[in-house]
């Protein structure tokens, strides 16, 4: 406030000290933070104890069996049952490395070593694989003839590349097309792999890379996962500097898109 004092212009002020105020709000940021946290954790818990006791249950049902009756089962059934256990297995290692690569990613602790690679031969390689993995679905490689060598972290970016075309797998029918393409955009690489599934409801669309979400149609199409896929995507490609993201329509199929700079 502006006073007069004697004929001399003055003013008044009050100065406050907020530290502690500024310290209690930090304090309650803080246990808010912790609060959300372990909400996650249990809601983590809850779904990855259900997501493991299932594959649990299927070997050791089967491997009870084999056991059990190992005389009484004919070679077609001993193999089947051994392929059961062997499907069920890789469901576990899977659900763990996703865990694992989760716990990385909270933590800070996610390493990215970058080495040159040729982007051509890593999606062929992908391909293969994926092609090797779903036998009644068709795979189509849209790639220009030259592509640029650029600096990633290969194993990283094949982890990516798998998971959203297990999605794309897991979410469209047998026999339809799943499409892996990149493009030089000029400033980054563009990869883009696209389904002809079941598709994702807009309400959905925001989330799709939230931990723990699941798709609304997800227990209608009976399908498993932890839902931790599509974040562990978000994760890598961000630590490479780059982005992802989704266009879909339910009936019509889905787009999955992520870029990494030059």
């Amino acid at each position: 406030e502006i006073i007069n004092i004697h004929g001399e212009d003055c003013m008044i002020a009050v100065a406050v000290d907020i530290t502690e105020h500024k310290q209690i709000e930090a304090r309650a940021r803080e246990a808010e933070n912790l609060r959300e946290l372990d909400t996650l954790r249990m809601e983590l818990l809850a779904n990855v104890s259900h997501e493991l006791r299932t594959p649990l249950a299927s070997i050791k049902g089967f491997a009870t069996m084999l056991m059990d009756y190992e005389k009484k089962l004919t070679p077609h059934e001993k193999r089947e049952y051994l392929e059961t256990i062997d499907k069920n297995t890789n469901r576990l290692v899977e659900l763990i490395e996703q865990l694992l690569e989760m716990s990385r990613l909270g933590a800070g602790m996610l390493s990215i070593n970058k080495t040159p690679n040729d982007i051509i031969t890593l999606c062929h390689d992908v391909i293969t694989e994926a092609r090797a993995r779903a036998l009644d679905h068709i795979f189509v490689l849209d790639l220009p003839s030259k592509l640029p060598v650029i600096n990633i972290d290969s194993r990283r970016i094949r982890q990516v590349l798998d998971n959203i075309l297990d999605n794309a797998i897991k979410y469209s029918e047998k026999d339809t097309e799943i499409t892996l393409s990149a493009r030089n955009t000029g400033p980054e690489l563009l990869f883009t792999v696209i389904d002809h599934g079941a598709g994702i409801p807009q309400e959905d669309l925001p989330h799709v890379f939230d931990r723990l979400f699941h798709y609304s149609q997800r227990r209608s199409l009976r399908v498993s996962g932890a839902g931790l896929g599509l974040s562990i995507c978000k994760g890598l490609v961000e630590a490479h500097g780059g982005k992802i993201w989704l266009e879909s329509e339910e009936g019509v199929g889905t787009k999955c898109f992520f870029t990494l700079p030059m």
